[in-house]
């Protein structure tokens, strides 16, 4: 009896002891269970991450942004895989979907059996450009003790602006009073659209930009103003002022004034021989200060900045003609818009101006003048100006213009 009871009590251990084995070993296999599953319960192809925090991102690359995280052995199948880098595309709980690095998972089943993708890489970021480098505030300014900006000038400083009027002085101690030069530059950028660029100047003065001249009298006279509207494109450019004093007074000015496109004026068919032509000058030249008899050269002469502007120096106006004691006359149909007018005038020596034969300006005397008049109430339309000129000797020149005030 004995004997049998302790038959039973060893058999009652030994399923006690297995029974506790048991226990353990699914209580090991539970805890396995959330980061490896086996390839039969996931199915196909799975990648587990053989690092902790392994980035799945958007796109086959570090440099798309990051989208999940996957923890040390969790597990993800395979749904694709990039044809260029050879990342892995997988397909995880919790709706993640997104790329992995090859190097940062171990790949479970057969990884020909997902298929493959050709994917472009993320956008660059985009390029921000190089800030210009910041323009100096004003122009510098080189002065020389001569009138021909020759050899190293003798004084150099930077100015805000071009508005100088010396009188009879001079701009610094270095400077001579007289018989100097100077050369301005800057270069700027303004906002798009045209400008007028005035320049007035005692004695000589000229404005380029970016090499080209766009302004120029270099002469020596008394103080006097010409301009010209450019379009300028929202670029830097490069602005550069030359300007002489011969003796007497000094002074130089530029003004940069944004203004309307200029207008087209209306066209007529060129005009034949002997016709008064629109927006040009049919110019006549005698050899006599009188305009008397024929003339003995005729020809078109074309609009300018400013309507007429002709300087001779001490030269001739034309072949055949003298370079003293000549006249001329110069004819052509312009377009104005109804108002009140100001004339105006720049000749040595004499000049008259005529709008449809009326006399608006008459200055018929020797010498350097600047004669100005009013005429009101012109009519909007074709108009015809006529300005007559002489030339006794000396240097010879003739400019007009007008402006609408009304």
């Amino acid at each position: 009896m004995n004997r049998t009871n302790n038959r039973l009590l060893l058999r009652l251990s030994f399923v006690l002891i297995a029974l506790v084995l048991f226990a353990m070993l699914a209580e090991k296999t539970a805890e396995a269970a959330p980061h490896s599953a086996p390839v039969a319960q996931l199915g196909g192809t799975v990648a587990v991450a053989r690092v902790d925090a392994v980035n799945v991102r958007s796109g086959p690359s570090t440099g798309f942004p990051v989208v999940g995280v996957l923890s040390f052995g969790q597990s993800c199948p395979v749904i694709g895989r990039d044809t260029f880098s050879g990342w892995w595309l997988l397909q995880c709980p919790a709706n993640l979907t997104g790329w992995v690095s090859p190097d940062l998972v171990n790949i479970i089943g057969d990884p020909n059996s997902v298929p493959l993708y050709t994917v472009t890489g993320p956008m660059p970021a985009p390029v921000q450009p190089t800030p210009a480098p910041p323009q100096p505030m004003g122009w510098s300014a080189s002065y020389f003790a001569n009138r021909d900006l020759q050899g190293s000038p003798v004084l150099a400083l930077t100015v805000p602006d071009i508005n100088f009027n010396w009188g009879f002085g001079s701009p610094g101690p270095t400077v001579p009073v007289d018989f100097f030069s100077a050369r301005f530059q800057r270069t700027m950028t303004m906002a798009p659209g045209f400008y007028l660029f005035t320049l007035g100047m005692d004695d000589g003065a000229r404005l380029f930009i970016d090499g080209e001249m766009i302004l120029n009298d270099w002469r020596v006279g008394s103080f006097r103003q010409l301009g010209a509207v450019r379009y300028i494109d929202g670029n830097p450019h490069t602005y550069v002022v030359e300007y002489f004093e011969d003796t007497g007074q000094a002074a130089l000015q530029l003004t940069i004034t944004p203004t309307a496109p200029p207008q087209p004026q209306p066209q007529q068919p060129q005009p034949g021989p002997g016709a008064i032509p629109q927006n040009q000058w049919l110019a006549q030249y005698f050899n006599n200060t009188d305009l008397a008899g024929g003339p003995l050269v005729t020809q078109f002469v074309p609009r300018g900045a400013f309507p007429l502007d002709l300087d001779w120096g001490y030269g001739s106006p034309a072949p055949g003609i003298n370079a003293d004691y000549f006249s001329a006359r110069f004819e052509g149909v312009f377009y104005f818009d109804a108002g009140d007018y100001q004339f105006f005038a720049r000749a040595d020596d004499g000049v008259r101006l005529y709008i449809n034969n009326i006399l608006v300006i008459d200055a018929w005397w020797d010498g350097f003048k600047e004669p100005t008049n009013t005429f009101r109430r012109i009519g909007s339309g074709n108009h015809t100006i006529r300005i007559e000129f002489y030339e006794r000797t000396g240097a010879a020149f003739v400019r007009a213009w007008w402006s609408r005030f009304n």
